[in-house]
């Protein structure tokens, strides 16, 4: 039987798991203790990264940023706070003040957060696009969203709202049976269903190295566009620590870098550091890590730097996919988005 990797269950980043967890946010803000801060803005206070899930080659960036010492070159220290399959949404971590900026798997957990009271701000993203992905036998013709009509989908129970949102975005009939699956990809090899939700770093990986010949596409590509791991914090924080924060900020751009020119020193620190006691098979992580690095450039971020938002992207393609899944009170982008720090760490 094949079996996925923990680390990437695709339950966390359905839309529907991020509206369940964070409906206690703004319960969470108002009792948690305000996020430390100092008279100077670079000092020894550590800026706690909180991350969506387990530690994996996803966080590779964090990991060779504070093992390389690129955070220590900027002058600031780091904690990763970890997620998993039995904790909080991160922007509940950073909302019971135990976290200072977070990477979310999504904007719409940040959207539905302030409408619970957070006053949560983008400032970047690791990835131009999210690794959300169909999979699907090469042996089943698809090739585009219209593919897709009357096929039998397989999911984590609530990925249906992503589903519906894909079909709508691409003004086709909401045509398909959605059948409940686990995390385990193998109702496809046994032809129970004809694609899959997964991850493009996770499930087709997996299913290759099985021996099994499957094709994939992400969301973004079948055109419902979204970017994945969204950097973000309080309004609050990033205006009392505003060089910490750009200080941290030059430092993840400079590690990223690093995992882009030499992937194997990344892969090295999670498989045998970071992530020691889960296990985690070199093999995939390796691959795996490949895939992460292939969504952190775009034409946008060629011409802004890597990890860069583009606010009109956000509007234009990444709330409009929001709406095809129903949300009807999104922010204003200019509000939601700043890139200011992000551009202060590119050094404009």
């Amino acid at each position: 039987m094949v079996t996925t990797s923990p680390a990437h269950h695709t339950a966390r980043r359905s839309i529907t798991a991020a509206l369940a967890v964070v409906a206690t946010a703004g319960l969470l803000a108002a009792c948690a203790a305000p996020a430390e801060t100092s008279d100077s803005a670079v000092d020894d206070t550590p800026v706690r990264f909180a991350v969506n899930w387990v530690a994996d080659v996803e966080w590779a960036s964090l990991y060779v940023g504070e093992s390389e010492g690129y955070f220590e070159d900027e002058g600031v220290s780091i904690e990763i706070v970890h997620g998993g399959p039995n904790t909080p949404a991160v922007a509940q971590v950073l909302a019971a003040g135990q976290a200072d900026i977070g990477i979310a798997s999504d904007e719409l957990q940040l959207i539905k957060a302030n409408e619970e009271g957070a006053d949560y701000v983008v400032i970047g993203a690791m990835y131009q696009q999210s690794p959300s992905s169909y999979t699907w036998l090469s042996s089943t013709d698809i090739s585009t969203a219209e593919d897709l009509v009357g096929k039998r989908i397989g999911g984590i129970q609530g990925d249906q709202i992503r589903i519906d949102a894909l079909f709508k975005i691409n003004d086709l009939p909401v045509d398909y049976t959605f059948v409940p699956m686990s995390y385990d990809p193998q109702p496809l090899v046994d032809g129970e269903v004809d694609v899959i939700t997964s991850y493009a770093t996770n499930q087709p990986i997996q299913l290759r190295q099985a021996g099994t010949d499957v094709s994939d596409q992400t969301f973004s590509e079948f055109g419902l566009k979204a970017y994945g791991d969204v950097l973000f914090a309080s309004r609050a924080y990033l205006e009392e620590n505003e060089d910490k924060v750009i200080a941290a900020l030059k430092a993840l751009i400079a590690a990223t870098e690093a995992n882009m020119a030499d992937p194997s020193i990344a892969v090295d620190l999670t498989v045998n550091e970071y992530a020691k006691d889960s296990g985690l098979d070199e093999a995939f992580a390796s691959e795996a890590n490949d895939g992460y690095i292939s969504f952190i450039e775009s034409d946008y971020t060629d011409a802004n730097g890597i990890l860069s938002v583009d606010p009109d992207y956000m509007e234009n393609e990444v709330f409009a996919g929001y709406l095809a899944a129903g949300e009807t009170d999104l922010p204003d982008v200019a509000d939601f988005v700043d890139t200011s720090y992000m551009k202060a760490a590119h050094g404009e």
